[in-house]
């Protein structure tokens, strides 16, 4: 049987090292957004900025998203009006590169990781997130209550949409149903 998943926020070099290597997995190998460093592992160009967070079985990093508020954001990157983002500030927090390996994604490991991302946004004041979701996924986040910003564009292989969500919006069955998974999670129900 293996071990329950853990949330937590990354501290450790190992920890870190693992994200690296996740990422590189995902958006340079699976979903093709970044082009092959050559190093086998993929650092973020927010990673000064970023706090991690990050789902574990035992000591292996299975999932991680990244959040930072502070600009620049890489969502403007996406939009034709990049401004509307800094009309948001200081309130807005950008979640960034999404990554649950694939053995993970039907089970807790997304609803745990957003749990986070919500928790952590609440506690520091902030009232909006932002995103780019795959566009292929557009209904799963409509479901949690993001709303796009504007059309998807091409990175690398994907479309993304850059996409933004009202904290106080959140649907309660949404946070009804993290705050379930959250406890599954952590073998409390």
């Amino acid at each position: 049987m293996p071990p329950p998943l853990h949330f937590k926020q990354a501290e450790t070099e190992q920890e870190f090292e693992q994200i690296h290597d996740l990422l590189y997995r995902i958006f340079v190998v699976e979903i093709p957004r970044y082009a092959d460093p050559g190093t086998g592992f993929l650092v973020d160009k927010y990673h000064e900025k970023n706090r991690y967070f990050i789902a574990l079985r035992g000591e292996r990093v299975c999932g991680v998203v990244a959040v930072h508020g502070e600009a620049p954001f890489s969502v403007a990157e996406m939009l034709d009006d990049p401004d509307v983002l800094l009309r948001l500030c200081p309130r807005l927090l950008e979640a960034r590169i999404l990554a649950v390996e694939p053995g993970e994604r039907p089970g807790v490991a997304f609803a745990g990781l957003t749990r986070l991302v919500y928790d952590d946004a609440c506690r520091r004041g902030f009232r909006y997130l932002a995103i780019t979701g795959l566009a292929a996924r557009q209904e799963m986040y409509r479901r949690i209550g993001f709303r796009p910003l504007g059309a998807a564009k091409l990175r690398g292989q994907e479309h993304f949409v850059p996409m933004l969500l009202d904290l106080e919006d959140v649907p309660k069955r949404v946070r009804r149903y993290a705050d379930r998974r959250r406890r599954a999670a952590a073998g409390q129900e």
